[in-house]
């Protein structure tokens, strides 16, 4: 084969390539802005991270955007997954809703709710848990959606609970702030996926759902609430106490027993992975 010819070859394969990244490039394009505004969208294509905006109404974050986008990515919408047992967790800013209409925007939104929420999704990460998403204050975190790890994922859970109280501690000293968070903790089936055509986003579904966040509504600061499925799932794990709080009529649900949990002052999370 003659120089030209290689030359051609070569050529011709590269077009290719170029053009496969072209596409890629724009199926990425696409998604991000089916995610998100498309101010936001490009203002993030442009390195602005972290986003905090002021509005008369609302302040916004941008956090981050779930994998599930690869599925997406490839055609797969919509995404409807059964899963017969998880393990959901709702925590709250206890008191955040007032402070944002008297504290700097700033302050209390681009850098103590950074902060917040960035140390809790280092820690969803390390222990193999699902973030599904941030509501204003409050933050939800499903086990058991994937089969990565080889951990139970309701003590996961459980030991985020402790270490989001101690990182939040952290972050309050460094603020000179004083936030607690309430915690709910449910284990039942759901239905995870993602719907629509626009500014779409994986979720979960079902009233697993609803009775988590129900625990966290009707728990007490600093203190993990869980209902009796998720107490049977982790009540072997001796580096905690369990405490029964009898029966409670809880909102759209019922009567229903349930109980707190308590690191006991000799143990550590961080020793159990």
């Amino acid at each position: 084969m003659n120089i030209l010819g290689v030359s051609a070859i070569t050529f011709s394969a590269a077009f290719i390539f170029a053009k496969e990244l072209e596409e890629e490039y724009r199926r990425s394009e696409d998604l991000l802005q089916n995610i998100l505004p498309k101010p936001i969208a490009k203002r993030i294509k442009h390195g602005e991270l972290p986003i905090v905006d002021n509005h008369d109404e609302v302040t916004i974050l941008f956090a981050d955007l779930l994998p599930i986008a690869k599925r997406i990515k490839h055609g797969e919408l919509p995404i409807v997954d059964n899963h017969d047992e998880v393990t959901i967790l709702f925590a709250d800013l206890v008191g955040f809703t007032k402070a944002c209409s008297t504290m700097c925007p700033q302050l209390l939104i681009g850098s103590f709710l950074l902060d917040v929420f960035s140390a809790f999704d280092k820690l969803v990460v390390n222990r193999g848990l699902e973030k599904i998403k941030t509501i204003g204050d409050a933050y939800m975190v499903v086990g058991g959606l994937n089969n990565e790890s080889n951990q139970d994922p309701s003590k996961q859970v459980l030991y985020l609970a402790m270490e989001m109280f101690h990182e939040l501690e952290k972050v309050n000293a460094k603020f000179d702030l004083d936030f607690k968070i309430r915690v709910g903790v449910h284990t039942g089936p759901v239905i995870a996926g993602v719907l629509g055509v626009s500014k779409f986003a994986y979720d979960v579904w079902g009233d697993a759902v609803n009775t988590a966040s129900r625990m966290e509504s009707h728990g007490l600061p600093g203190v993990v609430h869980l209902s009796s499925t998720a107490y049977e799932k982790v009540k072997d794990m001796d580096c905690f106490d369990f405490r029964s709080l009898g029966i409670s009529s809880i909102k759209g649900i019922g009567a229903m027993e349930t109980y707190s949990a308590h690191l006991k002052k000799k143990f550590s999370v961080s020793n159990y992975k």
